[in-house]
């Protein structure tokens, strides 16, 4: 079963929850691809939440987070196939 992680925003930082208790906040979206790819996340499996208190995840933010997850994913298969 794939690692999934809740995205969330508080203030101005991207907090993602994974759901095997691990919690990454980065400033910066693609850093935060980079960091959810390493940990294992597919892109897939990427959900977003809202909730009172918290600041809304613009739909701009989601297409480029998974713009970025995608990449890395797509140039991670191309490595291993060249390897």
């Amino acid at each position: 079963m794939p690692t999934h992680a809740s995205i969330t925003l508080t203030k101005n930082l991207f907090v993602a929850a994974l759901s095997d208790g691990r919690r990454f906040e980065q400033a910066d979206l693609r850093e935060l691809a980079h960091t959810l790819f390493h940990a294992g996340v597919p892109a897939s499996e990427i959900r977003y939440e809202w909730r009172a208190g918290l600041r809304m995840i613009t739909a701009g933010q989601q297409v480029r987070l998974s713009a970025e997850m995608r990449r890395l994913e797509r140039d991670g298969r191309r490595l291993t196939i060249a390897a």
